[in-house]
């Protein structure tokens, strides 16, 4: 049980840090639009070094963060169709997405746990081979569908689905190879 416990801890770690690492791939964050139209700056915006600055309300009116704000829509207009998900700015905290993205990590971690442990007794080359199908069928359901729905571009879904099969398969590597191997496992 010690080291299960240790490989999720683990796995957490390498994912979190994987998943920050690999944002700035070409396909992760770089890969954005970064547009302000703040009148008084009230933000940081990731420090962008192509940040497109643009008069205040040259794009939005009040009513547009009264309308959008916390909330999944769509916006039609003459020429695009756009998926819009806001939230109002005092609620942007960077603390917060490291949090929440340290327990989502840690959700995987116990996952990723779990398949190393029902496979136990398969050799590590079958057991990655079976989280890299796990993460294949991740990323065609999450990302296949945020491209056909949200209009995801092509070359971040793919960028972001290669981001996690090669981050899990590093972490269950890891496991795999000395936390959660069939002789640490099964003498416990």
């Amino acid at each position: 049980m010690k080291k299960f416990v240790l490989s999720v801890l683990i796995s957490t770690v390498i994912l979190f840090l994987w998943s920050g690492v690999s944002q700035m791939f070409p396909w992760g964050v770089p890969s954005t639009q970064t547009v302000s139209t703040q009148s008084d700056n009230q933000t940081e915006s990731f420090q962008a070094p192509n940040l497109i600055e643009l008069p205040p309300y040259s794009l939005t009116t009040p009513d547009f963060d009264r309308q959008f704000a916390n909330k999944i829509s769509t916006l039609t207009t003459d020429d695009s169709f756009s998926w819009i998900i806001s939230k109002p700015i005092d609620s942007y905290s960077m603390g917060s997405y490291f949090v929440k993205e340290a327990l989502t990590q840690l959700v995987v971690a116990l996952i990723l746990g779990f398949i190393l442990l029902l496979t136990v007794k398969l050799d590590l080359k079958t057991r990655l081979g079976v989280v890299a199908l796990f993460g294949l069928a991740a990323v065609a359901a999450i990302y296949g569908q945020m491209m056909n729905w949200w209009g995801v571009p092509a070359l971040y879904a793919l960028g972001a689905g290669f981001n996690m099969i090669a981050g899990w398969i590093l972490a269950a590597w890891v496991s795999g190879k000395w936390l959660t191997k069939k002789s640490s496992i099964l003498s416990n």
